[in-house]
């Protein structure tokens, strides 16, 4: 059941969104341009995702995906058997990781989607953002799959792990792969939304502006006002090294802004939800047998920093002020998972039923109890799905919002295509 939840209430949000942003621009352009232009106008958005400087960075991020990739599995290989004695298990470790690392490259598929899309247009950036996301699993495989063949070739070559099976040990890589399919709808929204920046603004006069555009176009209503003049002293200062300094800091100013309104009350809110589900299924698994909690502990507050999320954003028309409040409420329901987490794991190990993770062994000591509730695995694999639902509700929360009418599919008015 929590699984289903997990799918259908986490993971497929974005995914859905993406659809819908789609087709809507689908209709939009059938609309304004007849279903006879929409070749000629998918030509023209490859051609903008494409042309200079886009494709040299796409072969930058493949060469440096290779190596990033050859390098962390060479990492991989030389720590695996260790970390039984740090009390890690690394290949956890590394694939909860990956999963860390795929929602980053979709944060940064997403934001070069944005910024060529502004310049160029929706189509030219949905095709940028996709092409990136390419090159990093183009990269990733070519550095990979010579390595998982030769551990087919020859598994005793390389270290063997007790709790793998035959055949596993790369398998925190190939996982990675696997995952880069759920952030191909992220350069979409991050396109539909530097089209709609574009549309708002001036064109960028260099680089600089561009980052202090994209960074203040999503705060608050409190704070677009601030966000405005903050744009327009940029445009007022001339020399490359204070444009440079300006914009850096005001682009750190922009998204370290202030929590939203009711942050604390939301986060109070998560912090007893988690605490009394915690207890409430701790008791119910001991009563049952019916192992431990890990999976509450990661599909539970991963909804409820969903809806902390989406309602932040919806009402305060900003992506960026749903994921700040998502994260304080994550703090407090890591908060709130530690304190329950704790006396229950002593219940649990004084009555021989297990850690209270997983409940799969019985805790040597009491000590061995209460850092199962710490393990940093776990941990990361809590965050990393908590993170998944904080993005997807901001990114509904936004959409729901009410959107600027005129907003075009291609190029601002007054640029190239």
């Amino acid at each position: 059941m929590l699984d289903v939840l997990l799918t259908l209430v986490v993971l497929a949000p974005a995914p859905l969104l993406a659809i819908v942003v789609l087709a809507v621009r689908l209709r939009d352009a059938v609309r304004r341009h007849g279903a006879g232009t929409l070749a000629q106008r998918t030509r023209a958005g490859w051609r903008g995702g494409t042309r200079r400087p886009v494709w040299p960075l796409l072969i930058g991020v493949t060469a440096g995906a290779a190596a990033l990739t050859f390098g962390l599995e060479q990492l991989y290989l030389a720590t695996v058997e260790k970390g039984p004695g740090w009390g890690v298990d690394m290949a956890l470790l590394t694939m909860v990781l990956g999963l860390l690392a795929a929602i980053a490259c979709a944060g940064l598929a997403a934001l070069a989607a944005a910024t060529v899309a502004r310049a160029r247009g929706f189509g030219a950036g949905t095709v940028a953002g996709l092409l990136a996301l390419v090159a990093v699993a183009t990269g990733t495989a070519a550095a990979h799959l010579p390595m998982r063949a030769a551990y087919l070739a020859d598994p005793g070559s390389f270290p063997a792990v007790a709790n793998l099976g035959e055949g596993d040990l790369l398998l925190p890589f190939t996982v990675f792969l696997v995952v880069l399919i759920w952030a191909l709808p992220w350069p979409v929204l991050g396109a539909a939304r530097g089209a709609r920046t574009g549309a708002e603004q001036h064109p960028a006069r260099d680089g600089w502006q561009l980052l202090l555009d994209l960074a203040t176009a999503d705060l608050p209503e409190n704070r677009s006002a601030w966000g405005a003049a903050l744009r327009a002293e940029l445009a007022a200062i001339d020399p490359p090294a204070e444009r440079r300094r300006f914009a850096l800091g005001g682009m750190w100013a922009a998204l370290r802004s202030g929590r939203p309104q009711a942050a604390w009350a939301s986060a109070a809110g998560v912090a007893v939800v988690v605490a009394a589900g915690s207890f409430a299924a701790s008791r119910w698994s001991l009563a049952h047998d019916r192992g431990g909690i890990l999976d509450f502990w990661v599909v539970g507050p991963s909804v409820l920093l969903l809806a902390v999320a989406l309602v932040t954003a919806w009402r305060n028309r900003s992506f960026g002020a749903g994921l700040r409040a998502a994260a304080l409420s994550g703090l407090a329901a890591l908060v709130a998972i530690v304190a329950v987490g704790v006396p229950e794991a002593l219940v649990w190990a004084q009555r021989q039923a297990g850690y209270l993770s997983t409940g799969d062994a019985v805790p040597p000591t009491w000590q061995s109890a209460v850092l199962d509730v710490v393990r940093p695995d776990f941990l990361l694999v809590m965050i990393v799905f908590w993170a998944v639902g904080a993005a997807g509700g901001a990114a509904l929360g936004t959409a729901l919002r009410r959107e600027p009418a005129g907003a075009a599919d291609g190029p601002p008015a007054g640029r190239p295509r």
